[in-house]
């Protein structure tokens, strides 16, 4: 009976394991028929032997073929400080030995030093210490310049700012453009702060409503609706000055719908003081006398009326 007890538990044992041996089986031939289709599918695309590039000289050339980098590339230094987003472009030299530049935003470029593309599809291209920071917006050179509202752009100068979307700033330093479609060209401390506003150089100048618009000058502020100030110093057009302009001139005010010019008083008053400092002659009671000069006329002369003689009345 112990023999029979002993050999029933033998072929027991023995299914067990070939129960056992029967899995592990299975289990490497499914393991062998995936790794015979991954070597298919390896092989329909590229022998892993095979390499794209080719060295000549010192240079590893890549044949004429196309790359894709699903996550991005960095060229020169790379920043440990930086979460790089997903198909990024960096171009890093460094500074002082570490890598500075930041393509943070997905779809984002950073070239130059020290720059900082944060927005989704930002660029910034050369400059230092710039920030894309808006969706698909773009700082080219420059520094100290911010980028902030989306499909904005500041192109060179110091310590611009494109807030406003589609906003440019192009050149002049700590100019800023803040309205929908505005634009500051040049100039410093200028702002264009309404909608479809712009200030073209200049110092200290403001375009504060829609459509309004300043050339040039210094401390000119246009603030009436479609309104415009060419030139000049310290020249305002108000809110209540709608479609109104200034020419030139020095603090000028408009304060009236569809005006043109403003206050001339001042202008008239340097005018007047200009011709008689540098009038030749004496006049009263109507009459002018000129004393020790002498005219030269380059063209006819007409005499009207009566010539006095000397001594009488």
């Amino acid at each position: 009976r112990k023999l029979q007890n002993k050999d029933a538990l033998d072929k027991k044992t023995m299914k067990k394991d070939y129960l056992m041996l029967k899995k592990a089986l299975e289990s490497i031939e499914a393991r062998m028929d995936s790794m015979e289709k991954l070597s298919v599918d390896i092989g329909q695309d590229r022998s892993l032997t095979e390499s794209p590039f080719q060295k000549v000289g010192d240079w590893w050339v890549a044949q004429s073929t196309m790359f894709r980098f699903p996550k991005g590339i960095v060229i020169g230094r790379n920043n440990n400080y930086c979460n790089y987003g997903d198909a990024v472009l960096s171009v890093d030299y460094g500074w002082e030995g570490e890598a500075a530049n930041c393509p943070s935003g997905n779809g984002s470029v950073a070239f130059g030093l020290a720059n900082y593309a944060t927005g989704d599809f930002a660029t910034v291209t050369g400059g230092k210490f710039n920030e894309a920071s808006g969706t698909s917006s773009a700082a080219m050179g420059g520094r100290l310049n911010n980028v902030i509202g989306d499909s904005a752009i500041v192109v060179g100068g110091e310590l611009n700012t494109a807030t406003g979307e589609y906003a440019s700033v192009v050149g002049g330093d700590n100019n800023e453009a803040a309205g929908w479609s505005s634009a500051v060209t040049g100039g410093g401390n200028n702002k264009a702060s309404g909608p479809y506003s712009a200030v073209t150089g200049g110092e200290s100048n403001n375009a504060a409503e829609k459509y309004t618009s300043v050339t040039g000058g210094s401390k000119n502020d246009a603030s009436g609706e479609l309104s415009c100030i060419t030139g000049g110093t310290e020249n305002t057009v108000t809110e209540e000055g709608k479609y109104s302009s200034i020419s030139g001139g020095k603090a000028n005010l408009v304060n009236k719908e569809f005006t043109t010019g403003g206050n001339f008083e001042s202008k008239i008053e340097d005018r007047l003081n200009d011709l008689e400092d540098n009038n030749p002659f004496i006049c009263a009671e109507k009459k002018c006398v000129s004393v020790n000069k002498r005219f030269k006329f380059t063209s006819d002369v007409t005499v009207k009326g009566k010539i006095q003689e000397k001594g009488s009345n």
